[in-house]
């Protein structure tokens, strides 16, 4: 009897061993290594699976009484959990297969199952801690389920960091490559051009753009727009998210307002374009972008009968199209990066495909074109590469694009918005749009024009008062989706956030918005129609990326006043050689010109929620070191770091709370610091900006705990001087666990803990804003 047992336990063990060896689930080598990982035996995953299967065991044998239940429920638990726990439940899996069951009905039935057993094993989860509750308080969550976190967390960053290591390794090797294949393609693309219809056009182009400003990003930017290892980290997220796609709603909520890399924009555009278009079956995209790729293919076979052509990407409109690309792609200053003969080629040939498969054509087609030929470019299929781009094109077109109505309301939305919080701003538009008022008709899409035209009496008032008008370019910003308008970085950045968000149009009107208050100033310094025109064509292509980002996170993320986002334009633009006689322009730019008072910063104090020891991976957590502690202060002013100062003498420990739930409350003083802060002269902007401190407690061996930011000058108004009101006395800010954001204005709110963090829900600092010349006053005194 003892034989038979030993011999069944030792079968189950094989075949565990068996089912985790043979299991990858994901596909990239790393993150399957990091998976098998957390699958040993002595794995604290263990621990969690001895106590969740047996709770998921006693709910799935209530459904046994349904035979067909039964047995799908069984296949789906798999081999090794019928062994272990419903052994005495007969299985039979033909009953599941034709003839004795239909595959429609099985998939019905499959479904069914899986929905029910996933609310199951969640309830079991959270039966046994080993879930998070609605409320995500991670208190709540069994000691072997924090370590099993922790033990999972130090697996995937050892692995993530040894295989960014190997890419490093590797990466100087590749640059070289890269520029030698560089070199030999641009002289493959000088002999491709040389006798090309397009020769001269291009070469016209290129002549005259070099007279325009450069489009540039920040050099000290701290992030990269995208690198290897972003891509690296993007691709193992998408291969997450294949395995569940349910948790995109869970990445996009944590991404909203940030910059995301090549392959999960993908994955979230392509998610969104294809729920919008078929709700699919338990989440299964890939059956829907096949059914989807069928039925497109199969447009494009009947537009080629219905047009009677031989080839797709050569349509009647061919010439039409043709003069259409090349005319925008010279003369609109954002798109000139791409003004190459291939990518103008490869334009108009998705260009003709769609009209192909839609039978329409539409010049602001080119605008929207561009994202998805940047996003879903493929160099190994070609020829697939043209219709898939003009797929996505369709989907999008039909399903988020707003109604033009809808682009109307969001325009005429703004600027009544401007006339009531910025009036100053609002008049000043209104009038210098009638000064020396010269329409160019081509400015604008023909929907613009049409539909104002309807509304209009004649064509000459038309074109005066209702061409002329401000709104007329907010419009077009909007009708174009920013391409066109803002550089290609910043503008994917916008429609990375609208995918996200569903094409919600609140977020567009604060795209919007963000993007006309950046060039506040711009526009302020404007004299007449042709300089405000300039200024809504041509400027914001100019702005970095950046800048848009914190404008953007600052009204769609924190709701908060639009009339500090002129401060954070860091664009350097040159001095106005000359400015209107009798104005008020030369008066505005002296008052707001502004040196800020030097002031002191003491008693900071930290209260920290830190883990207490526990056991992960067989070793234990050291003691915490207060005396490692650091804080450093960091003032920010439109956009700029003004300051920068930290603490230097050792924190003391004043208490030490008893342990609860595996956290432990420490209170340390840093009470013989005082720091000075020398400001530096502000830079200038038409509208004062705050001034904030960014707070970060560090540990000098394990980097930031911590962060958090508070207004340390105010702006105000005293007459007619614009100026600055100190915040003296104590502040008290909760902490947010880890590294601070690209941009001081992207720090939310309310800060988000998770079990992985170095610090706890309720850690605080709490300080104190002196000013140092009262206090030396009273000292000598």
């Amino acid at each position: 009897m003892a034989n038979k047992t030993d011999h069944r336990q030792k079968t189950v063990k094989q075949v565990a061993e068996e089912d985790n060896i043979n299991y990858i689930p994901f596909n990239i080598q790393w993150l399957d290594s990091s998976y098998q990982q957390t699958l040993l035996p002595d794995s604290p995953w263990q621990k969690i699976l001895n106590d969740l299967e047996p709770a998921l065991a006693n709910k799935v044998r209530q459904q046994f009484n349904n035979p067909e239940r039964r047995q799908i429920l069984i296949e789906l638990l798999g081999k090794l959990f019928h062994i272990r726990l419903l052994r005495s439940e007969s299985y039979h899996p033909n009953s599941l297969r034709p003839p004795a069951m239909s595959e429609e009905y099985r998939r019905k039935l499959e479904n069914e199952a899986k929905s029910w057993l996933q609310i199951q094993t969640h309830k079991s989860a959270l039966e046994i801690g080993a879930a998070v509750t609605e409320d995500e308080d991670i208190n709540k969550l069994s000691n072997d389920m924090k370590n099993f976190l922790e033990h999972t967390y130090q697996i995937v960053r050892k692995s993530l960091e040894r295989y960014l290591y190997q890419v490093q390794q590797k990466e100087s090797t590749k640059q070289e490559e890269q520029k030698l294949q560089e070199a030999n393609k641009r002289k493959h693309l000088d002999e491709l051009n040389s006798g090309s219809k397009l020769r001269s056009i291009l070469r016209d182009s290129k002549t005259n753009s070099k007279k325009l400003p450069m489009i540039t990003e920040l050099s000290s930017a701290p992030y990269p727009m995208t690198s290897d290892y972003s891509d690296i980290v993007s691709s193992s997220v998408v291969a997450l998210l294949k395995r569940d796609p349910r948790r995109v709603i869970f990445i996009t909520e944590k991404l909203f307002g940030q910059q995301i890399p090549l392959s999960l924009r993908q994955f979230i555009w392509t998610e969104c374009l294809l729920r919008v278009e078929k709700k699919p079956h338990d989440y299964d995209l890939s059956l829907v972008e096949l059914q989807i790729r069928r039925e497109f293919a199969a447009g494009i076979t009947r537009g080629k009968t219905d047009l009677k052509l031989t080839n797709p990407s050569s349509t009647p409109v061919t010439n039409l199209i043709e003069n259409a690309v090349i005319e925008t792609y010279s003369k609109v200053h954002a798109l000139q990066p791409f003004l190459e003969e291939h990518h103008l080629r490869f334009t108009i040939k998705i260009l003709n495909v769609l009209y192909t498969y839609r039978k329409d054509y539409e010049p602001y087609f080119i605008y929207w074109l561009l994202p998805f030929q940047l996003s879903y470019r493929d160099e190994a299929n070609k020829d697939e590469e043209i219709y898939v781009i003009a797929m996505h094109l369709d989907l999008f077109v039909r399903h988020c694009f707003p109604e033009w109505t809808n682009v109307f309301s969001i325009a005429s939305k703004i600027m009544t918005d401007l006339s009531t919080n910025d009036p100053e701003f609002y008049d000043h538009l209104k009038t210098i749009s009638k000064i020396r008022t010269k329409i160019n008709p081509k400015d604008f899409v023909a929907e613009i024009i049409s539909l104002e035209s309807k509304h209009s009496g004649s064509a000459s008032q038309y074109s005066r008062d209702l061409m002329a008008d401000p709104v007329i370019f907010l419009r077009k910003w909007i009708g174009e989706m920013f391409f066109g308008i803002l550089n290609s970085n910043a503008a994917l950045y916008l429609w990375d956030q609208f995918f996200m968000i569903k094409w919600n149009t609140q977020y567009i009107e604060h795209a919007t918005k963000a993007v006309l208050y950046l060039l506040r100033d711009r526009f302020m310094y404007a004299t007449d129609y042709d300089e405000m025109r300039k200024v809504f064509l041509e400027e914001p292509c100019l702005l970095h990326t950046l800048d848009v980002q914190a404008a953007f996170v600052h009204l769609a993320l924190k709701n908060e006043d639009p009339k500090y986002i002129p401060g954070m334009n860091q664009r350097s633009y040159p001095a106005k050689q000359s400015l209107p006689q009798n104005s008020n322009y030369q008066q505005i730019i002296n008052r707001k010109k502004a040196y800020l008072e030097t002031i002191g910063i003491k008693d900071i104090s930290l209260t920290l929620a830190v883990p207490v020891n526990s056991s992960v991976s067989g070793g234990s957590r050291n003691d915490f070191d207060t005396k490692s502690l650091t804080v450093d202060i960091q003032v920010y002013g439109a956009g700029e770091k003004l300051c920068d100062i930290g603490t230097e003498s050792v924190p003391i420990l004043r208490e030490k709370e008893a342990a609860v739930q595996n956290w432990q409350r420490l209170t340390v003083d840093i009470p013989n610091d005082k720091l000075i802060l020398s400001m530096k002269e502000t830079r200038q902007s038409f509208m004062p900006t705050r001034i904030q401190a960014l707070v970060i407690v560090r540990q000098r061996l394990s980097g930031a705990l911590g962060h958090c930011r508070f207004p340390l000058y105010i702006p105000q108004k005293i007459g007619n001087l614009d100026t600055w009101d100190v915040t003296y006395g104590p502040v008290i800010r909760t902490l947010h666990p880890g590294m601070p954001p690209s941009s001081i204005d992207m720090i939310p709110d309310i800060p988000k803990i998770f079990a992985t963090d170095k610090i706890g829900p309720g850690s605080t600092v709490s300080l104190n804003v002196f000013d140092p010349k009262a206090e030396q006053h009273f000292s000598q005194t």
